[in-house]
């Protein structure tokens, strides 16, 4: 029964696995083979809590099986436990010395906490191995980004984003066009897919685009459209990317296609590249429908987000109790909410006057443009500090002690080197701080 569970997993048939792991455990339930199998079940269908301890049983009975060690260690990295996972992880390495998958796994735990340096020595060492492990691509990628090594980053563009995009071709099969290559004087699409925050901060660099080619065709969300359209004149914005099926490109005309987050490999290699100047504007009509709607509230208007990423883009490294906030909500003015997410219930608990503008979340330049109008701005590193940025105007940016590759490379005006100086400032936890207090002291300074 066990080898037909074996072949079940192997198949990634996971209601038969389910059913056949599930006979073993009644009948043996202390079967590490079966422990084993189970915990695997149970992490793919995302149950990385209840897989840990079904792991941790299973080794407490067979300690010798590196596979056993190795999905221990993932789930305790899904669960942002880092250094215990790289303790099971540095035991699959000394089980087989050989294999990249553990000192890759050891890098991706490191890059995760901000040991960006030695992330890189170990997916240096696991891509001497396999120069085309997918994690050591990946985590070494976000590590040079962090630390501003621009051009040797980019190397590793489709491994980082690859992996989650769902990349698509425009012509048919016969005609299927290449990623763009930086070939001069072509039809190129720009896939958009990324998190809305990346899909701003990487729009900087359509205009430069534009420059090389004949014509640039963006598709994008629908809500992401006017978006487009009004900040870069020129573009063909096609806001067909929920659709399955591409009908708009019928007589097979387009040279290449690059994903939107692949463009730094041609526009920024080094500090110098980066223009840091403002590239966008809000929506005249809906910037005055909220200049209108704020005259109702006391000055100063400040807008504030609390709630950024998922859980695993570290959610619970860029969100912020709403109660911590309370010296920034207890300023002069009126507080509005400019989380992208429902927070209706956690501000009514609160007791706190946070007003609710009633975005409309179908059109991001909404969102754009009641950020616009606010006096003040105050948020954690979410695509608020993105708009705020591109826009040009100030921002005081919430930034955990170990950041995403973004907030982590440092300009000495506290700023981003995406974004124009004094527009976003960033205000860090510092090492030894216990949570979000002094930053947010510093910040309302």
């Amino acid at each position: 029964m066990l080898r037909l569970c074996h072949s079940f997993v192997r198949q990634e048939d996971w209601t038969k696995a389910w059913a056949a792991t599930n006979v073993v455990l009644n009948e043996y339930p202390d079967s590490p083979q079966a422990l084993y199998l189970l915990g695997v079940i149970l992490r793919r269908d995302g149950h990385v809590g209840l897989a840990l301890p079904i792991f941790g049983k299973a080794l407490s009975k067979d300690q010798s099986q590196p596979n056993l060690w190795m999905n221990y260690g993932a789930c305790l990295h899904d669960l942002h436990l880092y250094e215990n996972a790289m303790q099971a992880f540095n035991v699959v390495r000394s089980m087989v010395p050989d294999d990249p998958m553990p000192i890759a796994n050891i890098a991706a735990s490191l890059v995760q906490m901000g040991k960006w340096h030695d992330c890189i020595n170990n997916a240096e060492e696991a891509l001497k191995k396999d120069p085309n492990h997918e994690i050591a691509n990946i985590s070494a990628g976000f590590a040079k980004l962090a630390l501003g090594r621009w051009k040797d980053a980019w190397k590793h563009a489709e491994h980082m984003y690859g992996a989650n995009l769902a990349i698509r071709v425009y012509n048919d099969k016969e005609h299927e066009e290449p990623m763009w290559d930086g070939t001069k004087g072509q039809r190129v699409v720009v896939q958009c897919d990324q998190g809305l925050g990346d899909i701003i901060m990487f729009s900087q660099m359509i205009p430069q685009l534009q420059a090389d080619c004949k014509e640039v065709i963006v598709e994008c969300a629908e809500r992401m459209a006017g978006y487009f359209r009004r900040n870069f004149p020129g573009v063909t914005v096609k806001p067909t990317l929920k659709d399955s099926k591409v009908t708009w490109n019928q007589d097979n005309s387009v040279d290449a296609h690059i994903h939107i987050s692949f463009l730094g490999r041609f526009y920024r290699n080094s500090d110098k590249d980066f223009q840091r100047k403002a590239y966008i504007v809000p929506d005249p009509e809906r910037l005055a429908k909220w200049q209108e709607y704020l005259q109702q509230f006391p000055k100063p208007w400040k807008g504030i987000a609390w709630k950024g990423g998922i859980q695993k883009t570290q959610k619970h490294e860029r969100s912020i109790d709403l109660d911590e906030l309370k010296p920034i909500i207890d300023l002069p003015g009126t507080t509005f909410d400019l989380c992208y997410h429902d927070t209706s219930r956690e501000i009514v608990r609160s007791g706190f006057d946070i007003n609710d503008p009633h975005l409309d979340l179908s059109d991001y330049d909404d969102t754009i443009a009641l950020i616009a109008a606010l006096d003040d701005v105050y948020t954690v590193t979410t695509t608020v500090a993105h708009v705020c940025g591109a826009l040009g105007r100030t921002a005081k940016v919430l930034v955990p002690q170990v950041p995403t590759w973004r907030y982590a490379y440092r300009m000495d005006d506290d700023g981003m080197i995406w974004y124009p100086k004094n527009s976003v400032k960033l205000y860090r936890v510092k090492p030894g701080e216990d949570g979000w207090t002094n930053a947010i002291n510093r910040a309302i300074k």
